[in-house]
């Protein structure tokens, strides 16, 4: 039995749409880890590319996206770790690909996290609100006016984050005011780019660990609870962040209610089961940019919950569920 079909047979019915396009790329991750496989992700000025490595260090998938963990998702897709069924409706779910090029004209290397914070504080200043919502297994956002108008609805995308940036190309007034603000700004990515740095991506005792790899050399390495906050916060051990983002990283899993990385489980399938009890309930889900990416969740405009999360709104609402009794209460069962 090949590499991939052992992966495969391992997760037979354990794969789970309300676990999302984030759940499932780090449920799949997690096997291919305990059979001695790795992802690897390099930066490229559209975006980035990934390759999936068996345990003999064979190349068993290739994929590429506006930022590691869908390019991962694409690569696992291409490499044929799930049944042909689920595999379709993945790929439908990752359509933020198609706006790789618009995403990269914008910022570019594969960076997200800057241009989605611009996003947040720009439409929230001019009285809008950006809303997220599930759609099939991935995540849809909205930017929505002071009149309660929708000015842009994004490509159904892999997590909130990476569902904002492809969101900031739909509105294109928004998308030139923020590629004009970014244009002198220090880009990580691109520094990793001209240095050809690596970013191994693999689970080592129930976390995703991130190492950084240069010519050989391990220049840094992370554990976290999800793909993205792990190569974040590698990148600050590497000592090759931006000081901003590298300071609120440091300090996130001391104030963080969750812990889920001490339970064993990743914060893509907890907060895209829990998006979808609070949408059964009709509650409201908004996203804003404070001192960190803050989640919102309201009932007939009236306030439930708040949280505040590191690289993605996921973070934010699993925060929410954590510290707010209300909101617990609301969605009535909480998941174990």
């Amino acid at each position: 039995m090949s590499f991939v079909e052992r992966v495969k047979k391992n997760l037979e019915g354990k794969l789970r749409i309300e676990d999302g396009n984030c759940g499932t790329t780090h449920k799949v991750l997690r096997e291919i880890s305990r059979q001695g496989g790795k992802a690897i992700v390099w930066e490229r000025p559209d975006g980035v590319y990934s390759k999936i490595l068996d345990n003999k260090g064979n190349v068993v998938g290739e994929g590429e996206g506006i930022t590691w963990p869908p390019a991962i998702l694409f690569a696992m897709v291409e490499g044929g770790f799930f049944p042909e069924d689920i595999g379709s409706e993945l790929t439908k779910s990752l359509q933020c690909i198609i706006d790789m090029e618009k995403v990269a004209d914008i910022y570019g290397y594969g960076r997200v996290v800057t241009p989605v914070a611009s996003a947040y504080n720009e439409v929230w200043k001019n009285g809008g609100h950006v809303a997220i919502r599930r759609n099939s297994w991935g995540i849809e956002v909205v930017f929505i006016d002071k009149e309660d108008k929708e000015i842009a609805v994004g490509p159904i995308s892999y997590c909130p984050t990476c569902g904002t940036a492809a969101t900031i190309p739909r509105a294109p007034a928004l998308a030139a005011k923020i590629k004009e603000e970014l244009k002198d700004k220090r880009n990580t990515g691109k520094d990793k780019y001209e240095r050809k740095m690596e970013n191994h991506f693999f689970f080592k005792n129930d976390k995703v660990c991130c190492e950084i790899i240069e010519n050989g050399q391990l220049l840094g390495r992370a554990s976290r609870c999800c793909i993205a906050y792990a190569g974040v916060v590698a990148e600050v051990h590497s000592g090759i962040a931006g000081p901003k983002w590298g300071a609120l990283f440091k300090e996130y899993c001391k104030i963080c209610p969750t812990k889920l990385c001490r339970k064993g489980k990743n914060t893509g399938e907890e907060a895209n089961n829990l998006l979808v009890s609070l949408e059964k309930k009709n509650l409201k889900t908004d996203v804003r940019m404070d001192t960190y990416i803050t989640a919102t969740v309201k009932k007939e405009g009236g306030l439930l919950g708040e949280g505040i999360g590191t690289v993605c709104a996921f973070s934010s609402l699993m925060y929410a569920k954590a510290r707010c009794i209300q909101l617990r209460s609301e969605i009535e069962v909480v998941r174990e």
